[in-house]
């Protein structure tokens, strides 16, 4: 069984994901849309690297050990 990732590591991967889906928009020839493209795709790799952030400083107060929301309920 694939072991479950941290919610910083799913951010970490999603924001890189959005990264790349902008990148191919672009480079295959949609460069004319690239402005709806950063308007839904851009905005969610934001949010994603904002979430991403907020982890990271929570990580960085408590010595390095975060808890995803699941863990935190428990």
């Amino acid at each position: 069984m694939a072991k479950k990732l941290s919610i910083a590591e799913t951010l970490r991967r999603t924001s890189d994901q959005l990264k790349r889906i902008r990148k191919h928009v672009a480079n295959g020839g949609h460069v004319d849309q690239m402005q709806e493209v950063d308007a839904l795709v851009g905005l969610a790799k934001e949010v994603a690297d904002r979430q991403l952030a907020g982890f990271e400083g929570l990580a960085d107060e408590n010595d390095g050990s975060v808890q995803d929301d699941e863990n935190a309920k428990h």
